[in-house]
């Protein structure tokens, strides 16, 4: 059995070790004087040991250095723009010499002579005026053409379409197919047309003047 101090820093104490081997004699001895126990022979020799611990090393704490400030330097202030006002210039032109004097002309009056240019006044044309052709109102009770009597019979219907240059005289003078479904309705039509047909003119500023107008006439047959 062994004793180790705990005390790094502290001298042994002989006392207490020699205390410690007192009393392990003194139980052996105890324990030999007790029947029937058999003991070896002859007992080891106790030695304590103890660890000395090495005397700790002063470390030496240097302070940290302290940063040096740098002051900038600072900026000189600019100096304030002053803009410069410059006075608007005064003209002494005569009253006389503004445009509102000058009747007949424009006047360019400055330092030097007085100039006047003529200006003719502009005509102003208005747009004409026109009227289309259309038909006469007077006459519509005669604007549809007989119906062709084979067509009749056969109980055929339709739809023709016709160009008309109106006269001056609000008379159809020609006549033109544009579309017809039979030929026996483009005939009926141009017929009556040339004979029977009335328009009021077109008109310019009003005067007449022959146009072309576009007509349909449907055949059917009423039951």
């Amino acid at each position: 059995m062994s004793f180790t101090s705990t005390y790094a820093q502290k001298p042994p104490n002989y006392k207490g070790i020699s205390l410690t081997v007192g009393i392990h004699v003194l139980v052996v001895a105890g324990i030999m004087a007790m029947p029937g126990i058999d003991l070896p022979g002859k007992l080891p020799n106790v030695v304590a040991t103890y660890n000395v611990k090495e005397k700790p090393k002063l470390v030496e704490i240097k302070p940290e250095p302290k940063e040096q400030l740098v002051e900038t330097p600072k900026r000189p202030r600019e100096a304030a723009k002053v803009t410069p006002v410059v006075p608007r210039p005064v003209f002494n032109d005569p009253p006389e010499n503004s445009f509102a004097s000058v009747e007949n002309g424009i006047d360019f009056s400055g330092t030097g002579g007085r100039i006047v240019v003529p200006v003719e006044p502009i005509e102003v044309i208005p747009d004409p005026i026109i009227a289309d052709a259309k038909l006469n109102a007077r006459y519509s009770k005669q604007f549809q053409p007989p119906y062709p009597s084979g067509l009749l019979r056969m109980g055929e219907e339709g739809m023709i379409t016709v160009r008309v240059l109106v006269g001056t005289n609000g008379r159809a003078k020609q006549i033109e197919l544009i579309d017809s479904p039979h030929d026996g309705f483009w005939t009926a039509t141009k017929r009556h047309a040339l004979k029977k047909w009335r328009f009021e003119p077109a008109t310019k500023d009003g005067v007449r003047f022959e146009s072309w107008i576009t007509l349909k006439v449907r055949f059917q047959i009423n039951s």
